[in-house]
């Protein structure tokens, strides 16, 4: 088994959008000669979220702001009839990630930003992180709210979206409101020690986990 890593970028538009060129298809240190050519027409790529990802990007959702309520009450003491109840009106009911690949969620908090430092004396700019990993998000949010000493900050509700990779590279292509220059697509990293990661560069933070049916510790929805 070979694994190769490319960007995202190379892979959306070199292999995903147009892609025909002829595919050799051989056994691991084979000659070409013995190589099996498929048209690239006919071979299908698929982009595969995590399974945690996919289901929590289902129930933001569909969770109602009762259920919200329900959960995040429920805390540490959740019934198995309580997540179940959850879990399947995600399967059900859920208008977008229905399939099990090519269909990518991204996560925000509208108020999460990060600040990238100015090169050459120039300001630092303000950055919209956007994260494919859902954990990661909910960390980081937490990680950066538990130093914070303003309650304002500290009450502050976060505003969790979850969009379409599909339908956000659409936009990134139309004339928009928002500077699509100053988002950033984090991707999914190993959870670290408390207090370390992306943490570091957030600027704002919030109770995350009033949102996320109170779970806490880096947990979200697709774990449960």
């Amino acid at each position: 088994l070979k694994l190769s890593a490319f960007s995202l970028g190379k892979i959306w538009y070199k292999i995903l959008n147009g892609n025909t060129q002829d595919i050799k298809l051989k056994q691991p240190g084979a000659d070409d000669s013995e190589a099996e050519v498929f048209s690239g027409a006919n071979v299908e790529y698929r982009l595969v979220p995590d399974t945690r990802d996919l289901l929590g990007a289902r129930m933001l959702l569909t969770m109602s702001p009762e259920d919200g309520e329900e959960m995040k009450k429920a805390g540490d003491t959740m019934t198995p009839e309580l997540a179940q109840k959850a879990v399947e009106k995600a399967m059900t009911e859920s208008p977008e990630f229905k399939e099990n690949y090519n269909e990518i969620p991204v996560f925000l908090i509208a108020q999460m930003r990060m600040q990238k430092p100015g090169k050459d004396g120039e300001e630092p700019q303000t950055i919209l992180p956007m994260y494919f990993s859902l954990q990661n998000m909910v960390s980081t949010w937490q990680q950066f709210m538990a130093g914070q000493n303003d309650p304002e900050l500290k009450n502050m509700e976060p505003a969790i979206n979850v969009m379409n990779l599909h339908k956000l590279v659409d936009m990134m292509r139309e004339p928009s409101q928002i500077d699509f220059r100053s988002c950033l697509l984090m991707p999914p990293m190993p959870a670290g020690p408390p207090g370390m990661g992306a943490a570091s560069g957030a600027s704002v933070g919030g109770d995350a986990a009033s949102q996320m049916g109170g779970m806490d510790g880096g947990s979200t929805l697709g774990d449960i």
